[in-house]
Protein backbone atom coordinates (compact mmCIF):
# COMPACT_ATOMS: atom_id res chain seq x y z
CA UNK A 1 0.00 0.00 0.00
CA UNK A 2 1.58 3.43 -0.88
CA UNK A 3 1.82 5.72 1.72
CA UNK A 4 1.52 9.25 0.04
CA UNK A 5 2.81 12.88 1.34
CA UNK A 6 2.42 15.89 -0.31
CA UNK A 7 4.90 18.68 0.57
CA UNK A 8 4.14 22.00 -0.06
CA UNK A 9 0.79 21.32 -2.14
CA UNK A 10 -0.32 24.10 -0.38
CA UNK A 11 1.73 26.35 -2.59
CA UNK A 12 -0.05 25.33 -5.36
CA UNK A 13 -2.94 27.63 -6.42
CA UNK A 14 -6.23 26.71 -5.20
CA UNK A 15 -7.78 26.53 -8.45
CA UNK A 16 -5.30 23.61 -9.97
CA UNK A 17 -5.33 21.34 -6.41
CA UNK A 18 -8.19 19.46 -7.05
CA UNK A 19 -7.40 18.69 -10.83
CA UNK A 20 -3.61 18.06 -9.65
CA UNK A 21 -4.85 15.44 -6.64
CA UNK A 22 -7.39 13.82 -9.37
CA UNK A 23 -4.18 13.37 -11.26
CA UNK A 24 -2.09 11.97 -8.54
CA UNK A 25 -4.94 9.85 -7.03
CA UNK A 26 -5.49 8.38 -10.81
CA UNK A 27 -1.74 7.35 -10.61
CA UNK A 28 -1.81 6.05 -7.46
CA UNK A 29 -4.32 3.62 -8.13
CA UNK A 30 -1.69 1.71 -10.46
CA UNK A 31 0.72 1.59 -8.02
CA UNK A 32 -1.42 0.82 -5.36
CA UNK A 33 -2.43 -2.48 -7.19
CA UNK A 34 1.44 -3.28 -8.55
CA UNK A 35 2.25 -3.15 -4.25
CA UNK A 36 -1.11 -4.99 -3.40
CA UNK A 37 0.73 -7.88 -1.88
CA UNK A 38 3.88 -5.89 -1.09
CA UNK A 39 5.50 -7.01 3.06
CA UNK A 40 5.61 -3.45 3.89
CA UNK A 41 3.87 0.13 3.51
CA UNK A 42 5.22 2.42 0.36
CA UNK A 43 6.15 5.94 1.56
CA UNK A 44 6.13 8.24 -1.56
CA UNK A 45 6.91 11.64 -1.21
CA UNK A 46 5.50 14.53 -3.71
CA UNK A 47 7.69 17.80 -3.15
CA UNK A 48 6.47 20.86 -4.54
CA UNK A 49 8.75 24.17 -5.04
CA UNK A 50 7.41 27.34 -6.90
CA UNK A 51 10.53 28.78 -9.12
CA UNK A 52 11.24 32.51 -10.72
CA UNK A 53 10.62 30.04 -13.82
CA UNK A 54 8.19 27.89 -12.91
CA UNK A 55 8.29 24.50 -10.57
CA UNK A 56 10.27 22.02 -9.70
CA UNK A 57 8.90 18.96 -7.76
CA UNK A 58 10.81 16.29 -6.43
CA UNK A 59 9.36 12.68 -5.88
CA UNK A 60 10.96 9.86 -3.60
CA UNK A 61 9.62 6.17 -3.55
CA UNK A 62 11.05 4.08 -0.93
CA UNK A 63 11.24 0.63 -1.41
CA UNK A 64 12.49 -2.58 0.41
CA UNK A 65 15.63 -3.18 -1.56
CA UNK A 66 16.14 1.20 -2.57
CA UNK A 67 14.64 4.26 -2.78
CA UNK A 68 13.93 5.94 -5.97
CA UNK A 69 14.17 9.40 -6.53
CA UNK A 70 12.91 11.88 -9.62
CA UNK A 71 12.46 15.32 -10.58
CA UNK A 72 11.28 17.63 -13.11
CA UNK A 73 10.90 21.10 -13.74
CA UNK A 74 8.88 23.27 -15.58
CA UNK A 75 5.81 25.38 -16.15
CA UNK A 76 2.99 23.06 -16.27
CA UNK A 77 2.68 21.14 -13.09
CA UNK A 78 -0.02 18.50 -15.25
CA UNK A 79 3.15 18.10 -17.31
CA UNK A 80 5.67 17.57 -14.87
CA UNK A 81 3.66 15.06 -12.51
CA UNK A 82 2.93 13.31 -16.09
CA UNK A 83 6.41 12.59 -16.97
CA UNK A 84 7.43 11.67 -13.34
CA UNK A 85 4.80 8.84 -13.06
CA UNK A 86 5.72 7.63 -16.68
CA UNK A 87 9.53 7.35 -15.66
CA UNK A 88 8.20 6.27 -12.17
CA UNK A 89 6.46 3.70 -13.61
CA UNK A 90 9.47 2.05 -15.56
CA UNK A 91 11.47 2.47 -12.68
CA UNK A 92 9.40 0.78 -10.00
CA UNK A 93 8.06 -2.44 -12.12
CA UNK A 94 12.36 -2.82 -12.59
CA UNK A 95 12.96 -3.03 -9.32
CA UNK A 96 10.55 -5.14 -8.26
CA UNK A 97 10.93 -7.83 -10.81
CA UNK A 98 14.81 -7.59 -9.24
CA UNK A 99 13.27 -7.45 -5.87
CA UNK A 100 11.31 -10.59 -6.52
CA UNK A 101 14.15 -12.03 -8.49
CA UNK A 102 15.89 -12.02 -5.29
CA UNK A 103 13.43 -13.23 -3.28
CA UNK A 104 12.55 -16.18 -5.35
CA UNK A 105 16.18 -17.28 -5.55
CA UNK A 106 16.49 -17.08 -1.45
CA UNK A 107 13.84 -19.26 -1.32
CA UNK A 108 14.41 -21.91 -4.14
CA UNK A 109 18.31 -22.32 -2.34
CA UNK A 110 16.48 -22.68 1.10
CA UNK A 111 14.03 -25.36 -0.44
CA UNK A 112 16.98 -26.72 -1.68
CA UNK A 113 17.99 -28.25 1.34
CA UNK A 114 14.85 -29.58 1.97
CA UNK A 115 14.75 -32.06 -0.72
CA UNK A 116 17.83 -34.16 -0.57
CA UNK A 117 18.94 -35.09 -4.28
CA UNK A 118 18.37 -39.09 -2.60
CA UNK A 119 14.19 -38.00 -2.19
CA UNK A 120 14.51 -36.12 -5.45
CA UNK A 121 15.63 -39.54 -7.39
CA UNK A 122 12.91 -41.35 -5.38
CA UNK A 123 10.31 -38.34 -6.69
CA UNK A 124 11.41 -39.28 -9.78
CA UNK A 125 10.13 -43.50 -9.22
CA UNK A 126 6.95 -42.66 -7.57
CA UNK A 127 5.60 -40.23 -10.61
CA UNK A 128 6.69 -42.91 -12.85
CA UNK A 129 4.54 -45.21 -11.30
CA UNK A 130 2.13 -42.63 -10.35
CA UNK A 131 1.75 -42.39 -6.83
CA UNK A 132 0.37 -39.25 -6.26
CA UNK A 133 0.39 -39.24 -2.55
CA UNK A 134 3.76 -40.60 -2.33
CA UNK A 135 4.55 -37.92 -4.02
CA UNK A 136 2.93 -35.36 -1.93
CA UNK A 137 4.38 -36.53 0.77
CA UNK A 138 8.18 -36.84 -0.04
CA UNK A 139 7.56 -33.21 -1.09
CA UNK A 140 6.01 -32.16 2.59
CA UNK A 141 8.91 -30.51 3.62
CA UNK A 142 9.00 -28.32 0.37
CA UNK A 143 5.38 -27.55 0.14
CA UNK A 144 5.34 -26.51 4.13
CA UNK A 145 7.53 -24.05 3.35
CA UNK A 146 5.55 -22.79 0.37
CA UNK A 147 2.36 -22.45 2.36
CA UNK A 148 3.96 -20.82 5.24
CA UNK A 149 5.26 -18.23 2.36
CA UNK A 150 2.00 -17.59 0.62
CA UNK A 151 0.10 -17.33 3.55
CA UNK A 152 2.64 -14.40 4.88
CA UNK A 153 1.56 -12.84 1.50
CA UNK A 154 -2.12 -13.15 1.97
CA UNK A 155 -1.44 -11.60 5.41
CA UNK A 156 0.59 -8.53 4.54
CA UNK A 157 -1.97 -8.45 1.57
CA UNK A 158 -4.19 -7.06 4.86
CA UNK A 159 -6.35 -10.78 5.12
CA UNK A 160 -6.84 -12.47 8.48
CA UNK A 161 -5.20 -15.19 9.60
CA UNK A 162 -8.22 -17.86 9.17
CA UNK A 163 -9.01 -15.86 5.59
CA UNK A 164 -5.30 -16.53 4.64
CA UNK A 165 -5.09 -19.86 6.06
CA UNK A 166 -8.45 -20.70 3.38
CA UNK A 167 -7.14 -19.06 0.57
CA UNK A 168 -3.58 -20.75 1.20
CA UNK A 169 -4.95 -24.08 1.18
CA UNK A 170 -6.65 -23.29 -2.03
CA UNK A 171 -3.81 -22.11 -3.56
CA UNK A 172 -1.82 -25.06 -2.55
CA UNK A 173 -3.91 -27.50 -4.05
CA UNK A 174 -3.53 -25.98 -7.53
CA UNK A 175 0.21 -25.56 -7.19
CA UNK A 176 0.56 -29.49 -5.99
CA UNK A 177 -1.44 -30.53 -8.58
CA UNK A 178 0.31 -28.44 -11.18
CA UNK A 179 3.64 -29.84 -9.92
CA UNK A 180 2.67 -33.76 -10.07
CA UNK A 181 1.23 -33.10 -13.36
CA UNK A 182 4.05 -31.68 -15.04
CA UNK A 183 6.85 -33.11 -13.49
CA UNK A 184 9.40 -34.70 -16.35
CA UNK A 185 12.48 -33.87 -14.22
CA UNK A 186 15.84 -35.77 -15.00
CA UNK A 187 18.22 -36.82 -12.02
CA UNK A 188 20.21 -34.49 -12.76
CA UNK A 189 17.58 -31.75 -12.73
CA UNK A 190 16.51 -31.21 -8.65
CA UNK A 191 17.96 -27.45 -8.90
CA UNK A 192 15.74 -27.03 -11.88
CA UNK A 193 12.88 -28.76 -10.73
CA UNK A 194 12.74 -26.66 -7.39
CA UNK A 195 13.33 -23.39 -9.42
CA UNK A 196 10.50 -24.46 -11.10
CA UNK A 197 8.06 -24.87 -7.89
CA UNK A 198 8.38 -20.62 -7.39
CA UNK A 199 7.85 -20.20 -11.36
CA UNK A 200 4.31 -22.11 -10.77
CA UNK A 201 3.81 -20.46 -7.22
CA UNK A 202 4.38 -17.02 -8.63
CA UNK A 203 2.07 -17.92 -11.79
CA UNK A 204 -0.94 -18.97 -9.55
CA UNK A 205 -0.62 -16.44 -6.77
CA UNK A 206 -0.84 -13.64 -9.69
CA UNK A 207 -3.96 -15.39 -10.44
CA UNK A 208 -4.96 -14.98 -6.89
Amino acid sequence: MIKLSLVNFDHVEESKREKLQQLIDARLQYFNELFKRYPVDVPLEIKFQKKPSGWKVDVMIKMQSTTLYFEESGKNLEKILGSIFGKMKKQVKKQKAIERKDYEYKRAKYRKKLLSQKDFELLIELRQKGDRQGFDNLMKGVYDDLHADIKENYMADGKSEDEAEVLTKELMEKIKQEVYQTFTAMKDQREEFLDSISDISYYYEQQG
